[in-house]
C-alpha cells in the first residue's frame, strides 16, 4: 500500500466516526506513523508502507475515534512557538491560555507565583522569555510536577523554576511580583456540555471548580494580598462567562486596577489586578 492509500483510508474511518477535521487529523497521524514532518507527505505519497507502519497507524486512528486528543496520541502540545511533551496526567494547554503570555511578557518582573501549573507551558514560556526571573510553579498532583519538570529540563531552564507540591497558598511562603494561574473554572453544572475528548482525556481536578466553576478563585482571590509584593500584579485565567464574578472578587479582596483581557475570539480570558 502507498502512502496516498493510506492517508485517503485513514481520512475516510476518520470521516465515517464523525471526527471533526478528519483530513488535517489523517494527516497528522499518517505523518506520525511515519516519522516524518506532516509538510513531507506531499513528497512522499507514491512510497509503500511498510506493514509495521500500516499497524502501528490502524492503532493511532483507533485511539482517534475512541475521541482522545491529537495533542494526547502524539504526546505533545505547540504552546507560544515550542514543542511540550504532554500526557493523561495534565491539562491539554489551550492556545488561548497564549493571552496569558501575551499579556505579561513585555512587563518582566524577578518573581513568579504559578498556581496549577500542569504540564509548566505558562512557567517555563516565561523562565525562557526572561532573563532574570525566579519562578515557584506549584501543583497539587506529583504526576502533573513530573511532567513539568520534563519540560523545564527539556528548555533548560529547571535552575529557574522551583516546583512544589501545594495545594493553591498551601505551602507557599514569601511574596511575589507576580501570581498567575490558570485554574479550573468549569462548574460541574456544565459537565453534559464538555467534549468526551476534554472530559475523558483531560485530568477532572484541573477541569472543575465547583458547581458553578468559581470554586478555585474563591480560594486563591481572598489570599493574594498575602503573597503580593506591592505593586505587584495578579493574572488569572476566566472562562468566558465569568469575568464580573471573579472581579467582584477582586476588587473585595483589597486589590485595585482590576480589568478584564479579552482573547483573539474577542471572548473575555484574563482578569488582572494590581496590590498596592
Amino acid at each position: 500500500m502507498k502512502v496516498r492509500q493510506l492517508l485517503s483510508d485513514a481520512t475516510l474511518k476518520l470521516s465515517i466516526s464523525e471526527i471533526d477535521n478528519a483530513a488535517r487529523d489523517a494527516r497528522i497521524l499518517v505523518a506520525h506513523a511515519l516519522g516524518i514532518p506532516k509538510s513531507q507527505l506531499a513528497l512522499n505519497t507514491n512510497e509503500n508502507v511498510p506493514e509495521e507502519t500500516r499497524s502501528s497507524l490502524e492503532k493511532l486512528i483507533s485511539r482517534r475515534i475512541n475521541r482522545e486528543p491529537i495533542a494526547k496520541i502524539l504526546g505533545k502540545r505547540q504552546f507560544w512557538g515550542r514543542t511540550f511533551f504532554i500526557n493523561e496526567d495534565v491539562l491539554d494547554p489551550r492556545g488561548d491560555t497564549e493571552t496569558l503570555i501575551d499579556y505579561v511578557k513585555d512587563r518582566p518582573v524577578r518573581s513568579v507565583l504559578e498556581l496549577g501549573t500542569g504540564s509548566g507551558v505558562i512557567a517555563i514560556s516565561l523562565a525562557c522569555e526572561w532573563k532574570e526571573v525566579n519562578v515557584v510553579a506549584t501543583d497539587i498532583s506529583e504526576e502533573a510536577l513530573f511532567v513539568a519538570q520534563k519540560n523545564a529540563k527539556n528548555f533548560d531552564v529547571e535552575d529557574k523554576i522551583e516546583f512544589l507540591k501545594s495545594d493553591w497558598f498551601e505551602a507557599i511562603e514569601g511574596k511575589f511580583d507576580l501570581i498567575i494561574s490558570n485554574p479550573p473554572y468549569i462548574g460541574l453544572s456544565e459537565i453534559n456540555e464538555i467534549s468526551e475528548e476534554v472530559l475523558n482525556h483531560d485530568p477532572e481536578l484541573a477541569l472543575f471548580a465547583g458547581s458553578d466553576g468559581l470554586g478555585a478563585y474563591e480560594r486563591i482571590i481572598p489570599q493574594l494580598t498575602k503573597f503580593l509584593n506591592p505593586g505587584g500584579t495578579v493574572v488569572l485565567e476566566i472562562g468566558a462567562s465569568q469575568s464580573d464574578s471573579v472581579k467582584t472578587l477582586m476588587n473585595s479582596s483589597g486589590l485595585s486596577e482590576v480589568k478584564t483581557l479579552k482573547d483573539l475570539a474577542r471572548k473575555d480570558r484574563l482578569v488582572t489586578a494590581k496590590f498596592h
